[in-house]
């Protein structure tokens, strides 16, 4: 590649870039001024940029700037910050959430798997006769009732502390509860994966399987405990530690990768694997947490827009967005909250847990983009689980305040901006 084309490349990539994040804070400030987490507005922005809304109304300007070179890059930044944002997701995993186990906890993460998991399994074989015959029958079951039984942790937690909820009976219930799911999802989105890729055939997932569950041994029984002993010996951590972790972050990557599963399975795991260490998760915060939240979530959020086209879901698609968005809500909303009020939890607490539960933002959009990159969804069904995603994430707010009222339902800061006590009631 002559230094022209280079040069070009860069433009047309810091262009978007310029464009992506504007639009992605925009909408998330717009989203917090109406009352819905900042999540809700910047998946709605990448939405709005791709041929949903800005490529339907002005085709040529949508060509000229995401058409032409830099889609490749564009690609790349929005899996590189996935992978620093899952490894975020899991250094920032509490395992406190393992010592509550209380009756509400358990009977909530259980219902709020294995509900929406048998919806969605039930549902698969009428989605693949309507809208993917092509596809195989069995990764498309495996795929839709993963992405509806899964749910945000991170954008929960998120919201519970800007309502200055984290500490009450719902949030703590609601966060323990979703941990496990959590940790549940993401071993079976891996295994899954694996499956898929080897045609739910020969021995070769199970030892794909068997791999990635001694690769995860091998962080939590040799990586966490050496992890530990080198922070104990060089505290406080310098600077130099946090460039030394990034190389081991990769690395982490390419061994799932190698192993036959997504690269971001390395970068949960190990953030998983090296959760707790107060001083690293101090650093990593002041460092990269927030970069990584405002320059390269977004581009995946923008990317995943580029790939959803609202505008080519027809009446018939539009039954089945339809039915995914229902049962999807049933399974995970109506499960966790008859699994609440089964565990003597009272009703408004039991209805603002499931309305938390419901949340799938950010987690869900990974899932599904996993299961598109595989080829187990179709264009429309990937359109379809996007307007889940998003949906059940904008529906939290409304039922929360529903439930626990408007005055303790209210967004009141997010990354400094301060929302006054009355906006978006």
């Amino acid at each position: 590649m002559n230094p022209a084309s280079v040069e070009g490349l860069l433009a047309a990539t810091l262009l978007q870039w310029i464009v992506i994040v504007l639009a992605a804070r925009a909408g998330g400030m717009l989203a917090v001024r109406l009352g819905q987490p900042p999540a809700v507005g910047e998946i709605a922005a990448g939405l709005a940029l791709g041929p949903s809304l800005f490529g339907w109304l002005w085709p040529e300007g949508f060509a000229l700037l995401f058409g032409g070179v830099g889609g490749d890059l564009l690609r790349f930044l929005g899996k590189l910050g996935l992978i620093l944002f899952l490894f975020q997701v899991g250094l920032n995993f509490d395992m406190g959430h393992f010592k509550a186990r209380s009756k509400a906890v358990f009977y909530v993460a259980l219902a709020g798997m294995l509900v929406p998991f048998a919806l969605g399994l039930a549902v698969a074989p009428w989605l693949h006769a309507e809208y993917a015959p092509e596809i195989d029958r069995h990764s498309l079951a495996a795929f839709v009732a993963i992405a509806m039984s899964i749910s945000a942790l991170p954008i929960m937690a998120r919201m519970l502390m800007e309502l200055g909820l984290e500490r009450s009976v719902p949030g703590v219930t609601a966060l323990s509860a979703a941990a496990l799911d959590d940790i549940v999802g993401w071993i079976g989105l891996a295994a899954i994966a694996a499956l898929v890729t080897a045609s739910f055939s020969g021995w070769m997932p199970v030892l794909q399987i068997g791999a990635l569950l001694l690769y995860v041994l091998v962080l939590w029984k040799l990586v966490r405990p050496w992890h530990a002993r080198v922070l104990a010996r060089h505290a406080p951590l310098s600077p130099g530690h946090l460039v030394f972790l990034i190389p081991m972050l990769f690395l982490s990557c390419l061994c799932t990768y190698w192993i036959g599963v997504f690269s971001i399975f390395g970068a949960f795991a190990l953030g998983i694997a090296l959760s707790g260490q107060s001083d690293l998760e101090a650093r990593w915060e002041d460092r990269y947490a927030l970069p990584v939240r405002l320059f390269l979530v977004p581009v995946f959020f923008t990317y995943t827009g580029l790939r959803t086209s609202i505008g080519d879901l027809d009446g018939a698609a539009w039954l089945g967005c339809a039915v995914v968005l229902g049962l999807s809500v049933l399974g995970k909303f109506g499960g966790c909250y008859v699994a609440g009020r089964l565990a003597g939890m009272a009703h408004q607490d039991a209805g603002a847990v499931a309305s938390l539960m419901n949340t799938r933002a950010l987690m869900g959009l990974i899932a599904v983009t996993v299961g598109m990159d595989l080829g187990v969804l179709t264009g429309e069904l990937f359109t379809m689980f996007v307007l889940m995603c998003l949906l059940t994430t904008a529906m939290a707010a409304p039922l929360l305040r529903l439930f626990l009222g408007a005055e303790r339902a209210r967004w009141r800061a997010v990354d400094g901006v301060r929302v006054q006590p009355g906006a978006g009631s």
